[in-house]
C-alpha cells in the first residue's frame, strides 16, 4: 500500500512537470509568433541605418489631439519583419516633430529639434548609437534656434547634416509672434559643431517641407511646406500658404536653386514624405495634405529626378492616403519603407501600418505584420485544455 502511495505521488509530480513544461513552451511559442509592435503614431521621425541595414523610429504622438507624447525608440529589420523597443537609458528633449539622419561615417543617427510637450520646443542635439542603444546629448558651440517642423538631410559626399527651415507658433515661441525660419545650417558630428550657413539666395521660411539627399548629383532636394503670409519675418507677396516649388541646395557652393519642373508639377502640400533612391537615381514622394484642412489628403506617388528636374506623377495599383507618415529607402533591399501617419478622413486614426514601395514596378505593398498578442480569452482556453489534459492524467494514474 505504500508502495502504491509512493507511485502515486510520482505520478501526480510527473504530471506537475508536464503540465509545467507545457506552460512553458506555450508561453515561449506565443511570444516568439507574436511580437511586440509600435502603437499607431504621426509626427514620429525615422533613419535607415544602412551599416546595420535596420530603421530606427523615435518618438512622435500615439493619439489624437497630440497629448500622448512618445519617446520610444524602434528599430525595425525589414529582412525578418520584426520591430524591437531598445528603451534606452536617455532619451532626446524633443520628440514631436523632430528630425533623425542617419551619419554613415560615424555610424550614428542625429537628432535636432522638435516639441517636448504642449508648450516647449527643443534646439538639443541627441546622437543615437544602435549598436550601443545609446541616446548622447551634444554640446556644440551653438544651436539653431528652438524649433519644429524643420528638415534636415545628410550629405555623405561632404559628411555633413544640412537642416532648413522650421517654425514656432506664438504658444511654443519664447521669442513673441510666430516665426517661420529660412534659415540653413551645417553640423558636423566629428566635431559636434552648427554652422549657419544660409546664403543671400534662399527659399522663404518654410515650415513642414520634406528634403532628401541625391547623392548621384550631391544635391539635397527640397519640396513643398507650409509659409503663413502672417509670418514674420519673411512674408511671401503672393499669399500662398502652401508651397509648390522645388528647390536644390549644394554645400560645396552653399547655394540654393531653384529647381522646379516647370511642365509639371505636384500640388502644393505639407507634411508628406520623401526618400531618395539610389538604385533608380530618383526623389520618391508620397502624400501629405494639400489644402488648410486635415481630411484633404493625398495618395499620390511622384518622383523627381534632378538630372532633367522633373517630376512624374507615378500610377501604383494601391493607394493609402495620408499625412504626417516617414519614409526611409533600404539601400539592401532597394526598397521605400513607409511608416505610420493618419488617414485622410479622420485625424484620430494613427496608424501602425508599414509598406514598401519599389520604384522599379511602381508598386506598394503592405507588410503583414504579426503584432497583436493573443487575447485572454484565448490564453484561458489554451491554459484550460492543458489543466484538462493534467486532470485526466492524474486521474488515470490514481485508477492504477
Amino acid at each position: 500500500m505504500n508502495k502504491q502511495k509512493k507511485n502515486n505521488k510520482k505520478r501526480i509530480l510527473f504530471s506537475v512537470l508536464i503540465v509545467t513544461s507545457l506552460l512553458l513552451f506555450t508561453v515561449s511559442i506565443s511570444n516568439q509568433v507574436y511580437a511586440a509592435c509600435p502603437q499607431g503614431r504621426v509626427a514620429h521621425a525615422m533613419a535607415y541605418d544602412s551599416t546595420n541595414d535596420v530603421i530606427i523610429v523615435y518618438g512622435g504622438t500615439t493619439t489624437t489631439a497630440y497629448v500622448d507624447w512618445s519617446f520610444e525608440t524602434w528599430v525595425y529589420d525589414y529582412n525578418n519583419n520584426a520591430w524591437t523597443k531598445m528603451s534606452p537609458s536617455e532619451t532626446p528633449y524633443g520628440s514631436v516633430g523632430t528630425q533623425l539622419e542617419y551619419d554613415s561615417e560615424s555610424d550614428q543617427i542625429v537628432c535636432f529639434g522638435g516639441n517636448h510637450a504642449e508648450d516647449f520646443s527643443s534646439d538639443e542635439t541627441s546622437v543615437y548609437n544602435y549598436t550601443a542603444n545609446t541616446w548622447t546629448p551634444q554640446a556644440p558651440n551653438a544651436n539653431p534656434l528652438l524649433r519644429v517642423g524643420h528638415c534636415m538631410a545628410y550629405d555623405s559626399e561632404s559628411d555633413v547634416m544640412i537642416m532648413h527651415g522650421g517654425a514656432l507658433t506664438p504658444d511654443y515661441n519664447p521669442y513673441g509672434d510666430r516665426i517661420t525660419y529660412n534659415d540653413t545650417w551645417a553640423y558636423d558630428l566629428n566635431t559636434d559643431t552648427w554652422t549657419n550657413v544660409t546664403p543671400v539666395a534662399s527659399p522663404l521660411g518654410m515650415s513642414s517641407a520634406q528634403m532628401a539627399y541625391d547623392s548621384e548629383s550631391d544635391r539635397i532636394i527640397m519640396f513643398g511646406g507650409y509659409h503663413s503670409p502672417y509670418d514674420v519675418p519673411f512674408m511671401d507677396p503672393t499669399g500662398q500658404v502652401y508651397k509648390m516649388e522645388t528647390w536644390a541646395y549644394d554645400y560645396n557652393t552653399n547655394t540654393w536653386e531653384n529647381a522646379t519642373d516647370i511642365l509639371v508639377n505636384p500640388d502644393p502640400r505639407l507634411d508628406h514624405a520623401m526618400a531618395y533612391d539610389s538604385e533608380s537615381d530618383l526623389i520618391v514622394m508620397f502624400g501629405g495634405h494639400t489644402h488648410l484642412n486635415n481630411e484633404d489628403m493625398q495618395d499620390e506617388t511622384w518622383t523627381y529626378d534632378y538630372n532633367t528636374k522633373t517630376w512624374t506623377e507615378m500610377i501604383p495599383p494601391t493607394g493609402l492616403q495620408r499625412s504626417s507618415h516617414q519614409m526611409v529607402y533600404d539601400s539592401e533591399s532597394d526598397l521605400i519603407i513607409l511608416y505610420g501617419g493618419f488617414v485622410a478622413t479622420s485625424v484620430s486614426t494613427y496608424l501602425s501600418d508599414l509598406w514598401t514601395y519599389d520604384s522599379n514596378t511602381d508598386t506598394w505593398t503592405m507588410i503583414d505584420q504579426i503584432c497583436t498578442p493573443p487575447t485572454s480569452k484565448t490564453n484561458f482556453y489554451i491554459l484550460s485544455l492543458i489543466s484538462a489534459f493534467a486532470v485526466v492524467l492524474v486521474m488515470k494514474f490514481k485508477r492504477r
